[in-house]
């Protein structure tokens, strides 16, 4: 049967960012629960593995923003974590607060699929701020958990650590997993550098200013390097990162390019803080990528419906 991922569709799937972080917290039940009242297509959330090997959804390294409670999410017993609570109101992570109804728990990974599995298409990323090899096994315990909730077909997994989806298709070869790009992730002093010599032309140095770094991203990005050593069957990019030919070129190897984000809540690191929203969101359905991420699920629906 055909990963529903990789289904023929009208438009890309529409995946709510964190869950549908306008009308609740970020990667909670009651957010993915909206998300299927809202019928729609799917979710990216976050996971972290606990100090004894637990799988939960949650964003941040540190829980202080989300919980109010100053602790590393990975340092921390499942029994630790359990007795935390997202509270009503929270920093959406640019100094913007949004009030909520009422607080919520952190749930595992194994609770969210034995629920929204066959009613949510799910992009499980492997959170990492940076690859480190020591959390490598991140990917051999995700992997255990959708094996034995049997939901390999209504999710896919992807993450910013080369190691974690390494050990995630040890664990359990044939998922459908790839690594993510961020416009960010040369850091601040190679982005520096590239700067500093001549633009390249390229399809993105369009753009304002000098944008060598994201060209060698772009590069990076369709050279697929990564993908072909844990054999990926998607990419998850940074919008700003694709280009006219870029997901023609990952069709033509019959992989799927998901996009972030559109309708950001948190604008403090975008690169074109300036650009029209509606603008990408159309460059990306006219470039056929198969998934949108955003932070406005309903906004991305009604663009959808009026196409």
């Amino acid at each position: 049967m055909t990963h529903p991922f990789f289904a023929t569709k009208r438009h890309p799937f529409i995946l709510g960012h964190r869950g549908v972080p306008l009308l609740h917290q970020e990667n909670t039940r009651a957010g993915l629960r909206r998300a299927v009242e809202l019928g729609i297509e799917g979710v990216e959330f976050d996971v972290f593995k606990t100090r004894d090997d637990r799988v939960v959804l949650f964003h941040d390294e540190d829980t202080e923003r989300l919980t109010g409670v100053r602790g590393t999410i990975s340092d921390m017993s499942w029994d630790e974590i359990s007795r935390l609570r997202i509270p009503r109101r929270i920093d959406a992570g640019d100094g913007r607060v949004i009030s909520y109804g009422r607080e919520e728990r952190i749930p595992l990974l194994e609770e969210i699929l034995d629920e929204f599995s066959g009613k949510l298409l799910m992009n499980i990323e492997m959170k990492a701020y940076a690859p480190r090899w020591y959390r490598r096994h991140t990917g051999t315990e995700v992997a255990r958990v959708i094996r034995r909730c049997g939901a390999a077909n209504s999710v896919v997994v992807t993450s910013f650590d080369f190691f974690m989806l390494w050990y995630l298709e040890r664990e359990f070869s044939g998922l459908h997993s790839g690594f993510a790009y961020d416009d960010g992730m040369l850091g601040e002093k190679a982005g520096e550098w590239f700067e500093r010599i001549p633009e390249i032309r390229t399809d993105l140095s369009k753009a304002p200013g000098n944008q060598n770094g994201v060209s060698f991203l772009n590069f990076l990005l369709e050279a697929n390097t990564v993908g072909r050593l844990i054999d990926s069957t998607l990419v998850d990019a940074d919008y700003t990162l694709i280009d006219s030919d870029t997901v023609e070129r990952f069709h033509a190897r019959g992989m799927l390019v998901g996009a972030y984000t559109a309708f950001p809540l948190d604008t403090r690191f975008a690169r074109y803080s300036d650009e029209e929203p509606l603008e990408v969101v159309r460059r990306l359905t006219e470039q056929q990528v198969d998934w949108i991420e955003t932070d406005d699920p309903e906004q991305l629906q009604d663009f959808f419906a009026h196409l």
